[in-house]
């Protein structure tokens, strides 16, 4: 073979192995979401791993605030809910930090990377707070916008309680303030079934139970379906009430997903499931368990900063209306109400970040 049939048949080689490479590195960004415009944020950003102290470590994505010629801009501060994860905050994260804020989303305790222990006492509200705290004083943040969703609002609002000086405002997704109080969750059912029909907080018994987690990572798919169906309606006929959800997910019951989430969106959701859901059904079993009343039961229950409550008018678990006690407790309060379910910010994260930008320029 002469010295030019080499070079052709070199060059060949080449160009098989690049291109080779390239459909698999493409598979690969496809699987994980790269691929995908709703995925980048939180996929082509590499999460950082901070640890409070030797023992406790807390997973996030920080994307630092720039100057836009005039002042520099503040940072928001994502807290997530049950069972999502700082992935949840793609939209929010691409949006602001293209408008210059600051974004910071980490996992919260019992997600991802981040400090996940089998026992509940260790989920005390106030600790999480001390741990968000540390890690703002290690990302240099003084202030924050603090922006949460169904547990993560939970957070957001006694980050705000104990920190009102960290606090520039409050933004409240899905659930509302509730004031500190010591939870009795079997009275809490009968009220709620007298002010709206049913026990929208129902599902809590079988989050509480022993073999939920189980029976929740073995049938992982049925528990998604309902979870995220696409119908917010069947929320109220077999997510809420007492013994429905366990029902639905022991017999492996299926419905269709919602279409406002990918497949890779699912898969991330999938596989923090069958990571384990002990440490994540161990937010409720803390609330049920009240260990959280000795921090806060002698605090000043009213919010001093002001707060934006957007809230879904299909979401027949977090009801809109279960919040209207908060007013007493806000000086300064904005409500929303968009035409969506319970994951508002993923449902119409255009609608959702357009309200959150608008009121925040009214602040700063």
């Amino acid at each position: 073979m002469s010295t030019i049939q080499y070079y052709r048949l070199y060059v060949l080689c080449i160009f098989i192995i690049i291109t080779h490479f390239n459909v698999v590195v493409s598979t690969l960004d496809t699987v994980h979401g790269i691929a995908s415009d709703q995925q980048q944020p939180c996929s082509i950003l590499k999460t950082q791993n901070y640890r409070v102290t030797s023992d406790i470590n807390y997973e996030y994505i920080h994307v630092k605030a720039s100057d836009n010629g005039n002042t520099s801009k503040t940072t928001f501060l994502f807290l997530h809910g049950f069972p999502s994860s700082l992935h949840c905050w793609r939209h929010q994260i691409e949006y602001f930090s293209k408008q210059g804020y600051g974004c910071i989303a980490p996992n919260l305790m019992g997600y991802g990377k981040t400090y996940s222990p089998l026992d509940k006492d260790e989920y005390k509200i106030k600790s999480m707070v001390d741990h968000i705290i540390a890690l703002l004083d290690h990302l240099h943040l003084e202030k924050v916008f603090v922006v949460g969703h169904d547990w993560g609002s939970r957070l957001a609002n006694r980050f705000t309680l104990h920190h009102p000086e960290r606090t520039l405002g409050l933004v409240l997704i899905s659930v509302g303030y509730d004031a500190p109080a010591i939870f009795d969750l079997d009275r809490s059912l009968v009220a709620l079934t007298t002010a709206f029909g049913y026990p929208t907080l129902g599902y809590w018994k079988f989050l509480n139970s022993d073999d939920a987690a189980a029976i929740i990572e073995t049938n992982a798919e049925s528990f998604m379906d309902l979870t995220f169906t696409s119908n917010p309606f069947q929320w109220k006929t077999d997510f809420a009430p007492i013994g429905k959800m366990q029902d639905w997910v022991i017999h492996g019951r299926r419905t269709s997903r919602a279409s406002y989430m990918t497949q890779d969106d699912y898969k991330i959701i999938y596989q923090s499931i069958v990571a384990g859901m002990q440490p994540k059904l161990n937010w409720y079993k803390a609330a049920i368990a009240n260990i959280d009343w000795d921090d806060v039961k002698n605090i000043n229950p009213r919010i001093n900063r002001p707060v934006l409550f957007i809230g879904g008018t299909q979401d027949y678990v977090c009801i809109i209306d279960a919040f209207v006690g908060q007013k007493n407790y806000i000086a300064d309060l904005k409500v929303v109400q968009l035409e969506t379910g319970h994951w508002v910010m993923e449902e119409k994260p255009n609608e959702v970040n357009r309200v959150i930008d608008e009121w925040t320029k009214t602040i700063v």
